[in-house]
């Protein structure tokens, strides 16, 4: 009895189960927007109206999706621009006179006199150490007397020639005599003048430790002396850009040393070969220097332009909000608009309005 009593609660419970859910769908298709037939049409065909009802939601579902993706964008759009990148070339480079040299002494005396200090400006050939030279001023005086005296020889010598009383080797003799008297005054000329120093060209002397009444030996340094009309300027650049330079091609250098101040220059010298261990090339740049204040040994900051590349270029919010300008590669051209503002909402063949870009 118990077990028949059970198939026959599990028989009603099924059976209700299937009423109400016929039920449900029957009142959901009457309940349908352009249904006419109420509730008896939907218990007939209850499954049908199931059905129909399902399609219904899913369309306006659709609906629903199309009418949000087709919100208008509110976006700030600029213009692609045709930029140059890779067109400045730095260097750290180190001043040097234009010509500079030390003064050394060609031969042994004790200094007479000191005619420059430390900073001064001088002239080519201009005296800057004399020394004591007594001996070869005699020496020249005394090769002046020999001169006179053959040059009288040869002139009376010369009269009796014309007057056929004078044989012509004696006429010979005489020539030779006064060439040998002028050589000797030349070279007692070449000495004295050596124990003069002068300046080879024009410069700032430096600094000397010599005085007056020195014994200078020959080979001793006596100073150094400066060209700072121009000042060079040498540093090396990458290989990479080496073939981008030539003679001439401007130049613009600082120097932590005059502070605010920006120096033109040219390039004046390129190296013939490429630097193996560093991959690097030589090069001078030429820098006037009219007030003088640039002297060797400065440290510069070089700059200088080269070809470089041409790219279209875009604000750089177009692509992260942190940069300025960046340049890109791809299907874009100067003039094409990108949006740098209002990219989260905007869609694959969605509408945009574009706002002004203050």
């Amino acid at each position: 009895m118990k077990h028949g009593f059970g198939r026959t609660a599990a028989l009603v419970v099924v059976a209700a189960v299937i009423v109400g859910v016929g039920a449900y769908y029957g009142l959901r298709g009457a309940s349908e927007p352009g249904n006419g037939n109420g509730g008896s049409t939907a218990a007939k065909s209850g499954g049908t109206s199931a059905t129909d009802g399902s399609t219904a939601r899913r369309r306006a579902g659709r609906r629903g999706r199309r009418g949000r993706g087709s919100r208008v964008a509110r976006v700030v759009v600029a213009s692609v621009e045709l930029r140059t990148i890779g067109n400045r070339v730095a260097a750290v480079g180190t001043g040097r006179a234009l010509r500079s040299l030390t003064l050394t002494a060609n031969v042994t005396g004790i200094i007479e006199e000191i005619r420059f200090t430390a900073g001064q400006a001088v002239k080519e050939g201009e005296p800057l150490v004399i020394l004591q030279s007594e001996a070869e001023r005699i020496a020249v005086r005394q090769a002046q007397v020999k001169v006179r005296d053959a040059e009288a020889t040869m002139q009376r010598y010369q009269r009796l020639a014309a007057q056929n009383a004078l044989a012509k080797v004696q006429l010979e003799q005489a020539r030779t005599a006064l060439a040998t008297a002028r050589t000797e005054l030349e070279a007692k000329q070449y000495e004295l003048k050596r124990r003069t120093i002068v300046a080879p060209f024009g410069g700032v002397m430096g600094i000397t430790k010599l005085v007056k009444g020195d014994f200078l030996k020959e080979g001793t340094a006596i100073a150094t002396i400066d060209d700072r009309s121009q000042l060079v300027v040498e540093f090396v650049i990458s290989e990479r850009v080496a073939s981008q330079l030539k003679l001439g091609n401007p130049v613009r250098l600082v120097t932590p040393a005059l502070s605010g101040r920006v120096f033109q220059g040219k390039i004046s010298a390129l190296d013939t070969r490429v630097d193996t261990a560093s991959r690097t090339l030589k090069v001078h740049a030429l820098v006037p220097n009219p007030d003088g204040r640039l002297i060797s040994g400065m440290t510069f900051s070089v700059s200088l332009r080269i070809e470089g590349r041409k790219l279209p270029s875009k604000h750089g919010l177009a692509i992260q909000c942190e940069n300025n300008m960046v340049s890109v590669e791809g299907k874009i051209a100067p003039g094409d608009k990108v949006v740098i503002e209002g990219h989260d909402n905007v869609r694959p063949g969605g509408t945009v309005t574009l706002v002004k870009n203050d």
